[in-house]
């Protein structure tokens, strides 16, 4: 009965050295687990401090850059005529996607179909090229109350011709209609007017015509305020010089525009402090984990000890056991 007994115990305790063997086996491939996800956050982490934005200074700050900025307020042409809202120094400087396609507000879009007809766009939002001939009617489409022919005459350099406009006279001291008319001469202020359009959107207008144009990333852009930043330091977007004739200059890369002042590139130091916050964070994570399974370990460790020395005592009772009815049998 002894022996049976032990060979009982024997059999539940190799299960249960087996179940402790294994336990530890699995724990010891979850830490190298964890060791794996430190390693890829250490890399995330620095990665993510080195990650930049890139921005524009104006009002005594830096600004991270946006399509307004870069590419004008659609249809709001009097933000470039008065300088109401903050624009590119270079107007040559316009925003394309990685294939060179310059990248369109829905409203520059809706210009040019105006002229060229929808045609000239495919279903994924991206057109084709054109005529610069065509520009001229393309910013009257896109200026309400502007003329195609003034701008056609400021693109040719060519006579402006004449702009006036009537006034009555009035008593400054008195606030009355003294009653004359006078006809002032406005030409030199409507044709400046007409230039700084001409000098904004004609690059614009022209790369687009010599390069093909797209307006598909306008819903990203709408819903996130990053991703010109995001686009242009990922190379999605580029940044490009565009010469008369709307083709690109070669060498434009991220690094000249921010060598020639025209962009930065920085790195906001909130953004690093949430870095780093987050990092902690997950290292604290990582290493909680790791001290729950160093326990566990110990745990399983110990038991097994005491397991194998038990093994080790049932063993030599059931040798023993046996011996004895041998020697019995044998006496």
């Amino acid at each position: 009965m002894g022996l049976a007994c032990n060979q009982i115990r024997l059999l539940t305790l190799t299960a249960r050295k087996a179940d402790c063997e294994y336990g530890i086996s699995i724990n010891s491939m979850k830490k190298m687990a964890l060791t794996r996800e430190s390693s890829n956050l250490s890399q995330e982490y620095y990665s993510r401090l080195q990650s930049k934005d890139i921005s524009y200074y104006a009002n005594g700050q830096y600004n991270q850059i946006n399509y307004n900025y870069l590419m004008g307020y659609g249809s709001n042409y009097t933000a470039i005529i008065n300088g109401s809202q903050p624009l590119k120094s270079e107007n040559s400087m316009i925003l394309t996607d990685y294939k060179g396609q310059v990248v369109l507000s829905d409203s520059y879009a809706k210009a040019i179909t105006d002229v060229l007809g929808t045609s000239i766009m495919d279903g994924k939002g991206r057109g084709g090229t054109f005529s610069t001939d065509k520009i001229a009617e393309i910013l009257a489409a896109l200026c309400p109350g502007l003329e195609a022919e003034k701008f056609q005459s400021v693109i040719d350099n060519s006579e402006f011709g004449s702009s006036s406009y009537d006034a009555h006279g009035e008593n400054t001291m008195t606030g009355e209609e003294t009653g004359t008319e006078v006809t002032v001469d406005n030409t030199d202020t409507v044709e400046s007017k007409y230039q700084q359009l001409v000098d904004f959107y004609y690059p614009i207008f022209a790369a687009a015509a010599t390069n093909g144009w797209t307006t598909e990333y306008n819903q990203d852009m709408a819903a996130n305020d990053d991703y010109v930043s995001d686009a242009i330091v990922s190379g999605s977007f580029q940044l490009e010089t565009v010469d008369e004739s709307g083709n690109y200059d070669e060498g434009t890369s991220l690094t000249y525009f921010v060598t020639a002042g025209l962009v930065t590139e920085n790195t906001s130091s909130d953004a690093r402090e949430e870095v780093t916050a987050w990092y902690n964070a997950e290292k604290e994570r990582i290493s909680e984990k790791e001290n729950y399974l160093d326990m566990e370990m110990n745990d399983l460790s110990t038991e097994l000890e005491a397991i194998n020395t038990e093994i080790q005592s049932i063993q030599s009772l059931i040798d023993d056991a046996i011996s004895s009815v041998f020697d019995w049998g044998s006496s």
